[in-house]
């Protein structure tokens, strides 16, 4: 399977789930190598997403340093779970306040463990 369909597939996979606005598969220094978002991106979101950018490195550190799989956090009316894939690269989603945050880390887990075996 080729490397980019891969993951946007598995993107686009999770962002079907109910409540999901969006998913991006970042490096640690914020740069992002995929991502795919529902087409009703508010301010609040897009200035969540810019915070996640602009915090994936100090995310991954922590996770790191605490030997963590999985973080969240709330923002905005948001719900924003970090997961690692790999040493280089966290997936991240975002979910309105509605979400079912049991089922979505299940899920998210699943597509970042998927997600590893492209990298």
């Amino acid at each position: 399977m080729n490397f980019n369909f891969g993951i946007s597939s598995e993107l686009t996979d999770l962002n079907y789930l109910e409540d999901v606005e969006g998913s991006v598969l970042f490096r640690i220094d914020g740069n992002v190598i995929d991502s795919v978002f529902n087409d009703n991106q508010s301010q609040d979101l897009l200035r969540t997403i810019q915070w996640s950018k602009s915090n994936v490195e100090k995310v991954s550190l922590e996770m790191k340093n605490n030997n963590l799989q999985k973080v969240t956090y709330e923002l905005n009316d948001f719900y924003i779970l970090f997961f690692v894939v790999n040493s280089v690269t966290v997936l991240t989603t975002f979910a309105n306040q509605n979400a079912n945050l049991s089922l979505l880390s299940i899920e998210a887990k699943r597509k970042s463990q998927n997600i590893s075996q492209f990298l």
